[in-house]
């Protein structure tokens, strides 16, 4: 079993990134930080004589990684009360890759959020409903969502404990990992 954390921040060092490496004590796993990638805007060519994809960035090789990993944790920052940007782009290229007929049926999803304003109650439910919802048209599992409250730059690293919602989805991940 493999698993793959994908860092939506666009901070090197981040509190996303720190709740994920958190979360994966112990469990292997290799961690991608979009903010290191060039991934472009996705672009519908359905109704022209172009093929559905983008060469020109690095998305290929990101979704090597995606398809490679059976565990995909995806942690992001609130921004303005929904995800990151970068996280949002990686997902609206999941078109391409289905467009292709890349099957996202044996994955496995985790959702993890870091915010500063009340962010289970603000961002979670509209962040979460997106993921599950992409979740289920392309038939991934998804197994839970931790949402961490952050502001500072290291607060999620001085955590004495991990969120109790974070605890239940690592003894979910123990179980289905090994």
């Amino acid at each position: 079993m493999t698993t793959l954390l994908i860092d939506g921040s666009s901070r090197p060092h981040s509190n996303s990134a720190a709740f994920g490496e958190r979360l994966l004590v112990g469990i292997p796993h290799q961690t991608l930080h979009l903010a290191d990638v060039h991934l472009n805007f996705e672009h519908d060519t359905r109704e022209t004589d172009q093929p559905q994809g983008d060469a020109s960035d690095d998305y290929a090789q990101l979704f090597a990684q995606f398809q490679a990993a059976d565990t995909i944790v995806l942690s992001t920052p609130v921004y303005w009360y929904n995800m990151s940007g970068q996280l949002k782009v990686f997902i609206d290229r999941w078109f391409d890759s289905f467009s292709h007929g890349a099957s996202f049926a044996s994955k496995r999803l985790c959702l993890l959020i870091v915010g500063a304003d009340d962010p289970v109650h603000k961002a979670q439910p509209i962040i979460e409903q997106s993921v599950k919802l992409s979740c289920d048209w392309l038939k991934m599992t998804f197994m839970g969502t931790a949402t961490a409250v952050a502001d500072l730059p290291g607060d999620v690293a001085k955590l004495p404990v991990l969120p109790a919602d974070a605890q239940k989805l690592r003894q979910i991940l123990t179980l289905t990992t090994n």
